[in-house]
């Protein structure tokens, strides 16, 4: 009985040892990586509002954050609205814009790099009050598509990583153009008339620097 007895604690003592020398398995999966961060840009570009075209350029500010690929942005625009070929009127004024952006990042390169770089798409809507110098406001809301790529710098800390980088982007503002009025025309050779395009397009080429954690 003896010889049994130690024989069934030396069996159990030896599974036990296994048991403790199996590898632990872990099923929790990693946290998605996510920051807020902060940009400053400039635009530089042109495009129409109503019969007025001319070039623009002004600023750019945006605050946000990103969770894995997505990244929301608040931004505020400030540019100028100019008509250089209408002289004798001068017809320039200054366009507010504050709007949302949602950017996708289709590629990504060097994730384990001191410095990565990103490519990505955007798309998203604001609204424009454009100010007149010789009088008057034009209120619209407008649609925002572009693309770009940027290079992020990381610093690991204690406390956690730092990104900083700078980004070059194109960007196309679609808004309703105000109602002139006016009469069907051919503006050249056609085989039939047509009242003006109703949509305004503004191209934009935008760079800049960012920063989060």
């Amino acid at each position: 009985m003896r010889r049994f007895a130690c024989s069934a604690l030396a069996v159990s003592a030896l599974t036990g040892t296994a048991r403790a020398q199996e590898p632990a398995i872990a099923y929790t999966a990693p946290p998605t990586p996510h920051r807020v961060e902060a940009r400053i840009g400039m635009l530089v570009g042109g495009g129409d509002v109503g019969d007025v075209s001319g070039p623009s350029n002004g600023v750019q500010v945006a605050v946000g954050a990103r969770y894995g690929d997505v990244t929301g942005l608040a931004e505020y625009d400030y540019v100028t609205e100019n008509d250089p070929d209408d002289a004798t009127t001068a017809r320039h004024g200054d366009m507010s814009r504050a709007g949302v952006v949602a950017r996708w990042s289709l590629f990504r390169s060097g994730n384990d790099a001191p410095v990565a770089v990103d490519y990505w798409v955007e798309a998203g809507g604001g609204y424009e009050r454009i100010t007149w110098a010789p009088g008057g406001v034009l209120d619209r809301p407008d649609l925002v598509l572009g693309f770009g790529a940027e290079l992020d710098g990381q610093v690991h800390r204690d406390t956690g990583t730092r990104h900083i980088g700078s980004w070059i982007g194109l960007r196309a503002i679609v808004a309703r153009a105000p109602d002139a009025g006016l009469p069907p025309a051919c503006g050249g050779p056609c085989t039939m008339a047509t009242p003006p395009s109703r949509d305004d397009v503004a191209f934009y080429f935008t760079w800049g620097m960012h920063w989060g954690r």
